[in-house]
């Protein structure tokens, strides 16, 4: 052992500098274990995202189909132009992301 002793920031004691580096070393990995972690979360939120933005290739969990599939918005100006747009539909599209006009069920895609 060395007579050197090291205050590393996040501890309070100091410590032999062997003990430091060896710490040193165990954070890094500690640090590139929640980096990952985070790359991994930032690319779901980032598909999640993109599927709430392009409603075209989210499939509908009622009727399987991808054709009619339009976010809320999209749907709720589609319904109101064929004139389809009550007030129970309305309040649907504001309480989910997406409208399949096939089938006229709203939902909000389930994400990994």
């Amino acid at each position: 052992m060395s007579d050197e002793e090291i205050t590393l920031p996040w501890i309070d004691e100091p410590m032999d500098v062997e003990e430091a580096v060896e710490a040193l070393g165990q954070a890094s990995v500690d640090d590139g274990d929640h980096l990952e972690a985070l790359e991994e979360r930032i690319e779901r939120l980032e598909r999640r995202v993109d599927a709430l933005e392009d409603g075209s290739s989210i499939e509908c969990p009622d009727c399987g189909r991808t054709e009619a599939v339009y976010k809320s918005g999209v749907g709720a100006a589609k319904l109101a132009n064929d004139g389809g747009l009550s007030d129970a539909n309305a309040d649907a599209l504001n309480q989910e992301s997406h409208v399949c006009l096939d089938c006229r069920e709203s939902f909000t895609p389930a994400f990994d």
